[in-house]
């Protein structure tokens, strides 16, 4: 936006210099056109220097284009001095959010995208409001969208470190890179966008109509830029592993990085801002419902209440906006509490998930929980699998 204000500023001043009303009157192309046709045969002492202003302000177009295109991925927004939310924007290839940490000599960043293009595109906003290098990177989980653009910091910064709790660093190693691979391989149960590309083709070449046509056509460029970059990842493991805590002191920054149990995958890693009172969470608490098929639900109740006691005021989870005190946790763990002693009940009576699924009620819930009915069945079946241990 600055750059387009300025761009604008320097039209001014090329063609209102030692021009008439009439001049000033014509379209931004007729002025372009005339500059550069007068530098042709004009004077090269008035001329020269308006070309150059009209290279710098088309260099400032481009320049403010790439950033529009950075910014269509993230909102980097500042929460406090130093701290900042880069809010992950509706894509067709899902994006965690991340938190961007400025310490005295350098960078954190919580979690790294689904894909390495959009960390570059978060670390070229990073570059826009700081000269520092990330030194450190933090894995909050296995799951695909926030571990897969470690690579790409890696490339920006050689010397960086990625952090994460001991059980994170085992899920990336054994379940998050072979979830890749068989993402690609079109392995039961993934290939999702394999499947989705040759639906899309078939789709594109049975409709007339241009506007499916381009959205089709977007579509499948889209997701086999995706996968083409998923058989090129080259993943950075995380090079720091910790079992319940390990701090970070630069200059005035203390930055707790803590492991505080199982929850939403089985090695939720929080950074902690004590000074500033903010909670980095991950998806072990965010501004949606909870996604529960690698979760161990009773595990999550509890480590939800080991959160509870932590001194903060604010929240960078791994999706939606900044939340303010500790309501979304709380609201979290009395649903997972309703949920685990409803399914509990009704199965302990002998009642089947698809009598579970009739009898249960958890619509109190619904208004509190931003998008949580959508992914209530599956929160059910996920309650009865850790109960009745079946399959």
């Amino acid at each position: 936006m600055h750059a387009v204000r300025l761009a604008y500023f320097l039209l001014r001043m090329i063609f209102s210099a030692g021009r008439g009303n009439q001049m000033r009157r014509k379209s931004c192309a007729e002025r372009t056109i005339n500059v550069l046709q007068t530098g042709v045969s004009g004077s090269t002492d008035r001329i020269f220097p308006r070309l150059v202003c009209l290279c710098i302000v088309l260099l400032l177009i481009g320049w403010s284009a790439s950033f529009a295109a950075h910014d269509d991925l993230f909102d980097l927004k500042e929460v406090t001095d130093g701290v900042y939310i880069a809010q992950a924007q509706r894509a067709h290839i899902l994006n965690s959010n991340a938190a961007v940490i400025m310490l005295d000599d350098g960078v954190l960043v919580v979690d790294t995208h689904s894909k390495p293009s959009a960390a570059r595109a978060l670390i070229q906003q990073i570059k826009a409001i700081t000269d520092k290098p990330v030194r450190y990177v933090v894995d909050t989980h296995f799951h695909y969208d926030h571990f897969q653009g470690n690579g790409a910091y890696r490339e920006a910064f050689p010397g960086v470190q990625v952090i994460a709790s001991e059980p994170t660093r085992h899920g990336i190693v054994h379940r998050g890179i072979p979830r890749i691979k068989a993402e690609l391989a079109g392995g039961e149960g993934f290939g999702r966008y394999i499947r989705s590309i040759e639906q899309s083709r078939l789709a594109l070449a049975e409709t007339s109509d241009p506007g499916e046509q381009e959205r089709l056509k977007r579509e499948i460029a889209l997701e086999e830029g995706y996968l083409d970059e998923l058989r090129n990842i080259g993943n950075v493991l995380p090079t720091i592993s910790f079992e319940r805590s390990l701090v970070l002191r630069r200059g005035d920054r203390e930055v707790q990085i803590l492991f505080l149990g199982r929850g939403h995958t089985d090695g939720d890693t929080l950074v902690f801002l004590p000074k500033e009172r903010i909670l980095c969470t991950g998806d072990l608490v965010h501004a949606w419902g909870p996604y529960m098929p690698d979760s161990h639900p009773y595990d999550w109740i509890q480590t939800l209440e080991n959160v509870e006691k932590l001194d903060f005021h604010r929240i960078i989870s791994g999706h939606g906006d900044v939340l303010q005190g500790k309501r979304q946790v709380t609201l979290w763990k009395h649903y997972l509490q309703d949920l685990m002693d409803q399914v509990g009940e009704l199965y302990a009576r002998g009642a089947t998930v698809d009598q579970i699924r009739q009898d249960i009620d958890l619509s109190k819930h619904f208004s509190l929980i931003d998008r949580l009915e959508p992914g209530v069945d599956a929160h059910i079946r996920k309650a009865y699998r850790e109960i009745s241990w079946e399959p």
